[in-house]
């Protein structure tokens, strides 16, 4: 059982949890997925646009998406408010310091750059909060 004492150790809460990495940075997206798959989640994608994100979360429904504010060529602003909108908890990845993006939408921030600890941290704190 997951100790709610927030050992960073157990990650059990996170086995078969569905994760949409949405990143446009092909080694920080694969370092994520890898990360992801380690702790037993089921990583969809990574995808490096908005319209692959969508995609990806019509065909499987995340219940959790990572989400690069800034990819490319665009922003990710209303894939955030869309995702939020159909009930998966946003984390935002993001360089800035104040990401243009409404504080609702977002269940949690990780600055980049982040380390594997932070994702674990960011990630087991967001999943609590589904049950």
């Amino acid at each position: 059982m997951a100790s709610m004492g927030g050992s960073e150790s157990d990650v059990s809460d996170l086995n078969a949890v569905s994760v949409l990495v949405v990143e446009d940075n092909w080694h920080v997206a694969n370092a994520m997925k890898a990360a992801l798959e380690q702790l037993g989640m089921r990583v969809l994608g990574p995808a490096a646009t908005t319209a692959e994100a969508k995609r990806l979360a019509v065909e499987e429904p995340p219940k959790v998406a990572i989400v690069d504010i800034n990819l490319k060529r665009e922003m990710a602003s209303d894939l955030i408010k869309e995702l939020h909108a159909q009930g998966v908890r946003v984390v935002v990845a993001s360089g800035y310091a104040v990401p243009p993006v409404s504080k609702e939408s977002v269940a949690a921030f990780l600055h980049k750059p982040f380390s594997g600890q932070e994702l674990i941290i960011t990630m087991r704190r967001v999943v609590r909060q589904l049950h």
